[in-house]
């Protein structure tokens, strides 16, 4: 074995081993996180970084075992440029799908529940995911033509790389995104909670719930009767919302009407009716709750989609809850997602801003790196 091929080898092993570190690093932050029962971006930012280091680790390692004997500096080289892009390729077809899906459930959801600007992010992100990933082959189809044995071969590549590690950056994001809300929205609290807050939302003109704010006080109903029925301790409900512009009542008020309708006694009702957000539906309700018992053990009620993001807003206010998820139509769910999604990246736009930065600052040094020894296959 030529000291050339002994020497690649060498660094392919320890690029491996570094990524394995930084795997385990997010594995473990991940995983302290859930056994903590907190709700976190960090959570997703993580086990995004963690699917994309580990889909380079197994690519890695099978490039390592298939060029065992043959393998040199050059081709060390291009396999860890290329990691840049993998996932983005890989995932390419799963994204074309999920885009099809978004704009295929929103049309639905237009047609159900009427046109908003809301309504319409599905068909949005999903024509330019379509458009964007077709355009950017098509470009790179035509250049690569045009530009060969040119120069000006290595900016494209560069181009190429940076377009790539972004658009796999926000693939993950959206995989872990979807994971950490399925995740939450199927968590069942431990059976040992004081008080639920259901968190409101729009009723109907006449006070009454619409099948959405319905959906959460029966989850909340249901969770307070299998707490009872299997430790024998009873729960407060804290129905929160305000009155808004078009309402005719405060929403805390109208869901305490359907908890007394449904058979819950006035006497385990806690109204919170100032606020107007779901920060200030959490808030205000705590406060409610610590004036009567400073330690107690807290959940809340919202629908499914909406449970991580709500966590999210507790743990940043300093409430140890836990959440419970509602059932939402199917069609609803991807719009829903989507709008968790950019939720996600408008909070943490700055630690965004700075991994991508990050991550593009590092292609630029293996292209210069590649560019300036000669190394870079085109």
């Amino acid at each position: 074995m030529s000291n050339n091929v002994l020497l690649s080898k060498s660094i392919e092993i320890i690029i491996v081993l570094y990524l394995m570190r930084i795997s385990y690093g997010c594995a473990t932050y991940i995983r302290k996180q859930f056994q903590k029962k907190k709700y976190s971006y960090g959570i997703i930012m993580n086990l995004a970084l963690l699917i994309f280091i580990n889909i380079n680790i197994f690519r890695h390692i099978n490039l390592l075992i298939v060029n065992w004997n043959n393998a040199s500096i050059v081709d060390v080289y291009n396999n860890t440029l290329e990691s840049f892009s993998f996932f983005a390729m890989l995932t390419l077809p799963c994204i074309v799908i999920l885009s099809i899906y978004s704009i295929i459930t929103n049309i639905i959801l237009i047609k159900k529940e009427g046109k908003s600007y809301k309504n319409l992010l599905g068909i949005v992100l999903g024509v330019f995911a379509i458009f964007g990933l077709f355009g950017h082959q098509t470009i790179y189809m035509i250049t690569s033509s045009l530009l060969a044995g040119n120069k000006l071969m290595v900016v494209k590549k560069l181009i190429d790389i940076m377009i790539n590690v972004t658009m796999s950056y926000f693939y993950t994001l959206i995989i872990s995104t979807l994971y950490c809300n399925i995740k939450a929205a199927k968590h069942i609290p431990e059976l040992n909670k004081d008080y639920v807050i259901i968190l409101g939302c729009l009723i109907r003109k006449d006070g009454t719930l619409t099948p959405l704010l319905k959906a959460r006080a029966d989850k909340a109903i249901e969770f307070a009767k299998m707490q009872k029925e299997r430790t024998g301790k009873s729960i407060t409900f804290v129905p929160s919302g305000g009155k808004g512009n078009d309402e005719i009542i405060a929403e805390g008020v109208a869901i305490k009407n359907y908890l007394v309708e449904s058979g819950i006694d006035e006497s385990c009702i806690l109204v919170e009716d100032g606020s107007t957000s779901t920060l200030e539906n959490l808030k205000y309700s705590n406060a409610l709750i610590t004036k009567e018992n400073i330690d107690a053990k807290i959940c809340f009620s919202t629908t499914n989609y909406h449970v991580f993001r709500s966590g999210v807003i507790a743990n940043d206010c300093g409430i140890d809850c836990e959440g419970m998820g509602s059932k939402t139509k199917w069609y609803f769910y991807t719009n829903a997602l989507i709008r968790e999604f950019i939720a996600n990246i408008v909070h943490e736009a700055k630690k965004h801003i700075t991994l991508i930065s990050i991550m593009n600052a590092s292609a630029v040094f293996f292209v210069f790196i590649g560019y300036y020894f000669k190394l870079i296959k085109f």
